[in-house]
């Protein structure tokens, strides 16, 4: 068990010293990490979780959605790689974590998530992208950068966030 959580430490720490490269990118001057990003999303699944979905599994899923970028990178859509080598370096990394953790079911709620087929992964998905346009709104308000993001982000998630209440709540942050 001491090994486990060893590993969980380092994992753990590589997550919250990890800056999410769309920050980077737009030179915000203090990024979000994905560990903070991940609480993020877990938080707004906690409050807006319909009671017909299993909030367990959306929290996990949001939990660990962003895990494998300790060991591949964070890419963005403008990253040049194509989703499809972008899954397969992030399904050998949750392997990977999967082994390091001693915990297997990583392996099926990153799958479940990827695949976007259960109403739990589209749920969670959809308040993953919707917490990006939350954090782009927050650094518009909060930083002098010379840019705004909001409309960048806004845009985007419109044409991606496909669940009703997720998208209510996006066209909510238009008021």
């Amino acid at each position: 068990m001491k090994k486990e959580l060893e590993q969980f430490k380092l994992i753990s720490g590589q997550m919250k010293n990890l800056a999410r490269s769309g920050w980077l990118y737009h030179k915000i001057q203090s990024p979000e990490v994905d560990a903070s990003h991940s609480w993020s999303v877990s938080m707004l699944v906690q409050l807006y979780a319909p009671k017909a979905l299993d909030l367990c599994k959306c929290l996990k899923m949001a939990n660990i959605h962003d895990l494998a970028e300790i060991y591949v990178g964070d890419y963005t859509p403008g990253s040049g790689i194509s989703p499809q080598e972008k899954y397969d370096l992030e399904s050998k990394a949750m392997r990977h974590l999967a082994d390091e953790l001693q915990y297997p079911e990583l392996i099926e709620l990153f799958e479940e998530f990827e695949a976007c087929e259960t109403s739990e992964a589209v749920f969670v998905k959809n308040m993953d992208r919707l917490d990006t346009v939350l954090q782009a709104k927050y650094f518009d308000e909060t930083q002098n950068y010379g840019g705004k993001l909001f409309a960048e982000f806004y845009d985007f998630a419109l044409t991606r966030i496909t669940h009703p209440l997720v998208l209510d709540l996006l066209k909510s942050l238009k008021d």
